[in-house]
């Protein structure tokens, strides 16, 4: 038996590690995988002094440090196992670390093989972290269950525009549900998308407002139980009667689709502050500067006009403004 077959068979049957250490499709064996590789980590923030000494620290997510490691390529598939290291490397293309539990999309930014034999190849490697995989962002566990609850809301304002059967009403609701329904994501939506089902939304309610003071101010006109005034013809006193069981109907279902359509406006503005929609403090100034700060493109004021309902860009006083986390380009 050779050297080279003694050594690879040695280096199986000790078994070093037991970790998993995968690039992409390349997975790390043996002596290949190091001892430990520190994750380190820490949260981006911005912050703003305000007048008084107090401060508003802005949290932008976690960035992480480059990840380094070395380790020892042996055996006979060592010369084939760095060219293949190297050519990811030269393509530069993102791709999947997983380290056991971890697992991160990373670019390889150094790879360092040293030639010491055939069959031993000491190397370096060095990854830029692009995204930790393994903690997706809170948003991401709400959106499944952001849309169940909104799905359900609209559901039932359906039944009750059906229900109650004015047609304006119905419209309205119809209306809404068209615009829902144009959104894939309302956990990632940004603010244009949010508004575009919000007014809908607002001019149903004050539509259903309407309906709810025409229907209580006739029903106020008929004086007594069924309209049994004396001297009404026969014919009136059944009008009566009828138009009070339709408003004792009505009434009360456009409540409660009054109550449902405000839960339904709750959730859909929901996704904007799951996503992460900051406040931030300031006097005077402009949005085109918030917005240089915030997001790096002065352009993109008018997504923080949007989500505070401004008109002009220009700052007077004290304000504190919602800033959304997925601004409209």
């Amino acid at each position: 038996m050779s050297f080279l077959n003694s050594l690879t068979q040695f280096a199986q049957g000790i078994d070093p590690t037991v970790t998993r250490l995968m690039l992409g499709e390349f997975e790390f064996m043996e002596f290949e995988v190091p001892e430990r590789i520190t994750i380190a980590g820490r949260h981006k923030t911005v912050q703003h002094q305000l007048i008084g000494g107090r401060r508003i620290i802005d949290v932008l997510g976690t960035e992480y440090e480059p990840l380094t490691w070395s380790g020892i390529i042996t055996g006979s598939q060592a010369g084939e196992r760095v060219s293949a290291l190297e050519r990811m490397r030269d393509a530069g293309h993102p791709v999947v670390l997983t380290l056991d539990d971890y697992r991160f999309t990373v670019v390889i930014t150094a790879f360092s093989p040293v030639y010491e034999f055939v069959w031993r190849r000491p190397y370096t490697i060095e990854v830029a972290v692009v995204s930790n995989d393994g903690s997706p962002d809170k948003v991401d566990a709400l959106t499944g269950a952001l849309r169940g609850l909104i799905d359900s809301d609209l559901g039932r304002a359906l039944g009750l525009a059906n229900l109650i059967n004015i047609d304006a009403v119905t419209q309205a609701v119809k209306d809404l549900h068209q615009a829902v329904q144009r959104v894939a994501d309302f956990a990632h939506a940004t603010v244009v998308q949010i508004q575009a089902v919000v007014r809908p939304l607002i001019a149903a309610r004050n539509i259903i407002q309407h309906e709810l003071a025409l229907l209580e101010a006739a029903a106020g006109e008929i004086t007594s139980l069924g309209g049994l005034v004396p001297g009404n013809p026969i014919s009136q006193t059944v009008s009566n009667l009828l138009k009070q069981v339709d408003h004792t109907t009505r009434i009360p279902s456009l409540y409660r689709l009054q109550d449902v359509l405000g839960r339904l406006n709750k959730n859909v503005n929901a996704g904007q502050t799951a996503s992460g929609v900051r406040a931030v403090t300031l006097s005077g100034g402009n949005l085109y500067q918030v917005a240089s700060d915030q997001y790096g493109d002065a352009s993109l004021w008018t997504s923080i006009a949007d989500a505070n309902d401004l008109a002009d860009p220009q700052l007077s006083g004290i304000h504190t403004l919602k800033i959304p986390t997925s601004p409209a380009s």
